[in-house]
């Protein structure tokens, strides 16, 4: 498991990519990249049968005449419609300034407002508009359709205004500019389509296209003239505006592709955006930098799991969970979450942590391989290494069973080889002896002259430690016939040992200066250990453990009490068991 620094670092560390990536969002660092992923999410809708746009096109010029047309061109087109109404129209043409042709031209289009039998919407434009996200936007002046137009009994006033992002493109747009209504909104509101006040989400709105330049469907104007396109237009709810190049009322969108959508068929796609109920919702800043932030904690959190193998998998999943949130939220209500910015904090904090938990876990790893290689074997080195949170260097309380184990005899030994047989019999034994230590998951603590110290349950748990223990001891006493036979070929006398087995608690930990420190043991357990092993001597056998040593071993060795026997250091005596 994790240490308790190793977690609120982590925490330390996710919180800080999460507060990064929410002033980056903030800031609209990466809007451009957020449209992006926005315009992909964004799904076509079907264009609403009853909406129709009434192109101006280029085949309408040609057929019609130059632009700009005379007033009472637009006057014949809508009282056409009146023999079989529409729904309602919307005019997409600003007519501002008097008739270059006259007052008659002027009045004979206001006469036809005044007799229309149903609703016109005609437009004006917000100029020098004031955007905030707290506010609605306000214009400090609007250039509207001529009074004497928008004064008739089923006209009204909307705006055409649209925003464009920071790249250019069209993707919202104000709901009503200094209390003038939006132009889409006006004219599905007057057609009686009745718009839940659910589908109006705020001051500014963003749209959900419904394809590229031509989904909508198009009856060139001059077919409204000449020919049959007031009775197709029956019922419907008409946009009649620009689509001619030469017109210059084209703006780019996101489905553009290379190609820009006239500002009409724009207005037509808004209220085919509002027909179908579906808009797009985006979490306000509070919500989405509480889903980064959460997004950013996910892998400090997974990263608390013991199996270090299931981590990635744990954060992947997280994560996949909270696209799936995202992605059904989007499509179910419409809600856009910023994914970008999602994505942006789990990958930072989950590289970020690695990045540290890689540094301090290597850092911790050759630290331990530089205190454990020469103690160890190299089975438990690798079960170490895999987790070093558990080996805690600092010292702590645990239950081991400790080896002793000395040369009977050494001092005559000395006296009857040279110096230089003395070290190599020495080292001989050493290794035969270490073998067994670590062959059976021991820690070899020291050599003390001819003796060997070694110990079973630290830093590792070791429920089979008396096991393991008794095992080494019993390897060793087999291993010492072996080197006695190789010194009596040599003409070498032999040696006999005494090993003591005592399990208890001890202090285990890096024990010494500051410019030398080493993995020991302390405590009574390790004294009553060495104690029991120089009681070889007088009771002149070659292994003597504790009576709680030989509760603890699970396998069947043949033992027989020694009785009881005192102890330096003890008040009270001890039960000793040896070999049979």
């Amino acid at each position: 498991m994790p240490t308790i620094k190793n977690i609120l670092v982590s925490i330390g560390i996710a919180t800080l990519a999460g507060i990064i990536v929410s002033v980056s969002f903030s800031n609209g660092l990466f809007i451009g990249l957020e449209n992006f992923f926005e315009d992909i999410l964004v799904s076509s809708k079907p264009i609403h049968k009853d909406l129709v746009l009434v192109a101006i096109d280029n085949e309408s010029i040609a057929k019609i005449g130059q632009w700009p047309w005379p007033r009472q061109i637009f006057a014949d087109a809508l009282w056409k419609l009146t023999k079989n109404p529409p729904k309602a129209v919307g005019l997409d043409v600003v007519l501002s300034e008097a008739s270059r042709l006259g007052p008659t031209d002027d009045l004979i289009l206001e006469n036809i407002l005044q007799s229309l039998n149903y609703p016109i919407i005609l437009p004006a434009e917000g100029e020098n508009l004031t955007i905030s996200e707290t506010a609605a936007p306000k214009a400090r002046t609007f250039l509207r359709t001529l009074p004497r137009f928008t004064k008739a009994k089923m006209a009204i006033s909307a705006h055409v205004n649209l925003i464009l992002d920071a790249d250019g493109v069209v993707r919202r747009f104000p709901l009503n500019i200094s209390g003038v209504p939006a132009f889409a909104y006006a004219l599905i509101t007057k057609a009686g389509m009745g718009i839940p006040l659910e589908n109006l989400l705020g001051d500014i709105n963003r749209i959900v296209f419904s394809g590229s330049t031509g989904s909508v469907r198009r009856i060139p104007f001059w077919r409204l003239l000449e020919g049959d396109g007031a009775e197709l237009l029956a019922g419907k709810i008409v946009v009649i505006g620009a689509t001619a190049a030469d017109l210059h009322d084209e703006k780019p969108t996101p489905f553009s592709r290379g190609t820009q959508m006239p500002g009409a068929e724009i207005q037509a796609q808004i209220g085919n955006m509002l027909l179908s109920g579906y808009r797009l919702l985006p979490l306000k800043k509070p919500l989405m930098i509480g889903w980064i932030l959460i997004a950013s904690l996910f892998p400090a959190i997974c990263f608390l799991s013991r199996y270090r193998f299931l981590r990635p998998f744990l954060v992947i999943l997280g994560v996949a969970a909270l696209q799936l949130v995202a992605t059904m939220l989007f499509f179910d209500r419409g809600v856009v979450i910023n994914i970008l910015h999602v994505n942006s904090a789990w990958i930072l904090s989950s590289l970020s942590i690695f990045a540290y938990r890689h540094f301090t876990i290597e850092k911790e790893k050759h630290e331990l391989q530089g205190i454990f290689s020469r103690y160890v074997s190299k089975e438990v080195l690798d079960h170490i290494m895999e987790d070093p949170s558990r080996v805690r260097l600092g010292g702590e309380e645990k239950e081991i069973t400790v080896f002793f184990s000395d040369i009977r005899g050494f001092t005559t030994l000395s006296e009857k080889i040279s110096p230089t047989e003395l070290v190599s019999v020495l080292n001989r034994y050493f290794s035969l002896m270490t073998e067994e230590v670590l062959r059976h998951g021991g820690v070899l603590d020291k050599y003390i002259g001819d003796a060997i110290m070694a110990f079973w349950g630290a830093p590792i748990d070791d429920p089979n430690q008396a096991d393991n223990a008794m095992k080494a001891s019993l390897g060793m006493l087999e291993k010492l016939k072996f080197l006695n036979k190789e010194l009596r070929d040599s003409g070498k006398p032999e040696i006999n040992i005494g090993i003591g087995l005592y399990t208890g608690t001890a202090v285990a930990g890096n024990i010494g200066s500051e410019s030398r420190l080493s993995y020991t043991v302390m405590g009574d357990t390790v004294n009553v250990a060495s104690r029991l092993e120089g009681l070889n001597k007088e009771y002149k056998t070659q292994l003597i453990i504790g009576e709680t040593t030989k509760n603890k071993l699970q396998g069947n060795y043949k033992l027989k009490s020694l009785g009881s026997a005192s102890v330096k250091g003890r008040v009270e005596q001890l039960n000793i068991f040896t070999l049979e």
